[in-house]
């Protein structure tokens, strides 16, 4: 079984690699470099400001932690067809299980690291007995809990264990805050040794005697959740076949879509219209990243990192919806019906330009809530509008006449 699971996460790490080649790309390069580069003057700013010592940033820090350890979850990469294939090896699903725990073990060492790292000045800051040189020993004491934490979602894998496993979780959080404290207050020595002596406990009472039988589609189900987690972060950057979009009814929307006349030259706009309304692909994206967009533009009263992170989404956002005027290129009715092609251009230009000026509208709301400057309020609120002039009437033909050359069409 250990070679069984070698093989899935070779598979599955082959996949992961062929989609990271459109996730980290120009456009994710520039955008992290825009966020981590006003998040870091932000932050360096903040903590000029801050007394030292700084009790409540040792509170935050914990808080932080804590929402961090919750971040990952067990790795089983089991597959549909292992309720049925599977099944008569399930007691040596038990060794299957061990390689998978090693495996989620090691998945969020990197994110740790980079929280660590990223909160280490405030924890600094907020306290005189701890210096940077202990910087590795709070990321060895945070990946112990994360282990811990771990033991504590594999009781869901197994039939009647439900109930056990939120009263461990439970005790899990309980115990974390408390070790975490310690670390933060007092010294962090002995947090890590309440840390080890909390993995060894939960090792022993959640995994050693735990003779449950396996609860094979609560197993899968939970697999297949993280994999949609996953993809969805995938789908921001490309296509991704195993995300399959649903179509809701959502009945209150026909009004904008009665606003659409119904004439020949308005077949793809309102193909288009509907499309994004009723189905869930390019909609959960866009109003993802305008909460996002939105999010980063609420913490930001500087006109310059306002006016680039602003323009920075409104791209992402229309650069990830240019997709959606290739949707309906191999529908056999839309094929026989007799429209120019230049309508889907123009069609996804009219429909584009609605949405950017929705977003820049928010955009520019929330700038003139926090910045004071009335000429910068309006500066950036009309940048946000000429952006999306720029984009619409440039960018999207450039971009529409390359995918119509790649495609042959």
């Amino acid at each position: 079984m250990k070679q069984f699971f070698q093989q899935r996460v070779a598979k599955h790490q082959k996949k992961m690699q062929r989609y990271l080649r459109y996730v980290i790309n120009d456009h994710f390069a520039l955008t992290m470099t825009f966020l981590v580069g006003g998040l870091g003057f932000y932050y360096a700013d903040l903590l000029k400001t801050l007394p030292s010592p700084f009790p409540l940033g040792n509170v935050i820090v914990l808080v932080f932690w804590l929402m961090t350890l919750h971040l990952g979850h067990f790795a089983s990469l089991t597959q549909l067809p292992d309720a049925v294939f599977l099944l008569p090896k399930e007691r040596a699903m038990r060794q299957y299980l061990v390689q998978a725990f090693l495996y989620s073990c090691y998945l969020p060492f990197g994110l740790l690291i980079l929280t660590t790292a990223f909160s280490m000045p405030l924890v600094v800051v907020a306290s005189t007995k701890v210096t940077f040189q202990s910087t590795a020993f709070f990321i060895l004491l945070l990946w112990i809990l994360k282990a811990s934490h771990l033991f504590v979602q594999q009781l869901d894998f197994y039939q009647g264990m439900r109930p056990k496993r939120w009263q461990f979780y439970s005790l899990w959080l309980s115990s974390s805050t408390a070790i975490l404290a310690v670390s933060l207050f007092y010294t962090y020595l002995l947090g890590l040794a309440l840390a080890i002596i909390q993995v060894g406990s939960f090792y022993l009472f959640t995994w050693k005697k735990n003779t449950a039988r396996l609860d094979w589609e609560r197993l899968i189900q939970v697999e297949q959740s993280r994999l949609h987690r996953l993809y969805q972060f995938i789908h921001l950057f490309t296509d991704v076949p195993e995300m399959k979009g649903q179509v809701k009814r959502r009945k209150h929307f026909d009004i904008l879509l009665q606003k659409i006349p119904l004439r020949q030259e308005n077949t793809y706009l309102y193909l288009f219209a509907r499309h994004f309304l009723r189905g869930t692909e390019y909609s959960g994206l866009y109003l993802r990243l305008v909460v996002i967009g939105g999010l980063f533009l609420a913490f930001i009263n500087e006109i310059w990192f306002a006016l680039g992170i602003g323009a920075l989404f409104l791209y992402l956002i229309g650069f990830q919806l240019l997709p959606l005027g290739q949707q309906f290129r191999y529908t056999t009715t839309v094929l026989l019906y007799p429209l120019a092609t230049s309508q889907k251009e123009q069609a996804l230009k009219k429909l584009l330009t609605v949405l950017l000026f929705v977003v820049a509208a928010v955009f520019s709301v929330i700038v003139s809530l926090t910045l004071t400057n009335w000429s910068a309020k309006l500066l950036v609120s009309g940048s946000y509008f000429v952006f999306v002039g720029l984009f619409v009437q440039f960018y999207l033909p450039y971009r529409f006449a390359k995918t119509n050359k790649k495609l042959g069409i």
